[in-house]
């Protein structure tokens, strides 16, 4: 009964949250991609791609500036980089950068960076040719600064032509999909983890950056889509590793065994051994099935925190999708995409409209 109480609370809440934070508007909507940066990044790339049958996003080429290749992990785009060298100091393979998706396009994203008195880099633009395709890749990008980690590159990264970028990405995370997610059987990312010094600061300048996104816990930001981004105080700052979700821990487990791949950490969860990727840190978690309804009205989906069972998503089943769609583009001045859902054709609420609650309709 309390959890039913919840949840219709959430709602209502959400409802009244849509007049309210029409005005408010959320910097990134999810993070597009991470990168590694590597003197053997093309190496990794293609170790990626083959061991692990990750479908190819963009092929590793030159940009100019550096040298990189992109692969889908469903969700999200892993991309390898590479830098020329300006000595003979070899370059230390890890996660290296973050880069979200803005909302607004990159002017707009940098002026409102300046309003939130987030420090910022001046808005530099890119072009670049993909090899054996009449593609000309263009985009924007306004980075961070003094912004923890500091030895992390964190950015929001705008391309010229967003529908044919996720025209592409969906193309590849189709085929990931198509492959049952290769070996491993990856359904997505589910996390990429932050190490911070200040573990307090942290938590206030990554709140003023991605406010009004909503936050499951102290020290977790989510996005509609995508890794969420997890901070935890260490020792040696930077981004520790990422989180894969996979179909089944145990059959992942039995292709990294036979393979001389597994590793576990200290509380025993499986990883693919950093020895064989260059001492990167990628954990595997089993992906989370969807629950039962707590009430055959408001259909499944209800999403909860497992760290305190708050409630964070809601997916309600209704008869008309399109005067509901109507319904909450008139309150809220948002625009809402219709797309295939898990339940039907649905249409979702960001967090950032309804004080941190997910708010899915969707049609049978």
């Amino acid at each position: 009964m309390r959890r039913v109480l919840l949840l219709y609370t959430a709602v209502l809440l959400c409802f009244i949250a849509l007049a309210l934070r029409a005005e408010e508007w959320a910097l990134a909507t999810r993070v597009e991609h991470f990168f590694v940066v590597s003197d053997e990044a093309q190496s990794l790339f293609t170790y990626f791609k083959d061991e692990f049958q990750l479908p190819q996003v963009w092929p590793f080429y030159e940009h100019g500036t550096f040298a990189s290749g992109g692969l889908s992990l469903g969700n999200v785009v892993l991309e390898f980089v590479s830098f020329p060298k300006a000595d003979n100091k070899p370059l230390k393979t890890e996660f290296r950068g973050i880069a979200f998706e803005p909302k607004a396009d990159a002017d707009a994203t940098a002026a409102e960076l300046a309003r939130r008195n987030i420090p910022h880099t001046d808005v530099r633009s890119y072009k670049s040719q993909i090899p054996g395709r009449q593609i000309l890749a263009e985009w924007s990008s306004v980075g961070l600064t003094d912004f923890p980690p500091t030895v992390a590159d964190v950015l929001f990264c705008d391309y010229q032509d967003r529908q044919s970028v996720a025209d592409r990405r969906k193309a590849a995370s189709d085929e990931l999909a198509r492959r049952m997610g290769g070996p491993l059987g990856i359904v997505g990312a589910a996390e990429i983890t932050v190490g911070v010094q200040d573990l307090d600061d942290a938590r206030r300048k990554w709140s003023a950056l991605l406010t009004p996104s909503p936050r499951i816990s102290d020290d977790a930001f989510v996005f509609y889509a995508g890794p969420r981004i997890r901070l935890v105080r260490a020792e040696s700052p930077g981004i520790q590793g990422i989180v894969l979700r996979v179909r089944s821990t145990d059959r992942a487990a039995t292709f990294l065994e036979e393979h001389r791949l597994l590793a576990r950490d200290d509380a025993g969860r499986i990883a693919i051994s950093p020895a064989a990727i260059e001492g990167l840190t990628i954990r595997l978690v089993d992906a989370v099935q969807g629950q039962e309804p707590a009430n055959p009205l408001l259909g499944y989906g209800l999403g909860v925190d497992h760290d305190d069972g708050s409630i964070i998503a809601v997916s309600i089943e209704v008869s008309d999708l399109n005067k509901a769609r109507s319904w909450v583009e008139g309150h809220s001045g948002h625009k809402l995409d219709q797309y295939k859902g898990f339940y039907g054709q649905s249409i979702m609420i960001l967090p950032d409209l309804t004080h941190g609650v997910w708010l899915e309709f969707f049609r049978r």
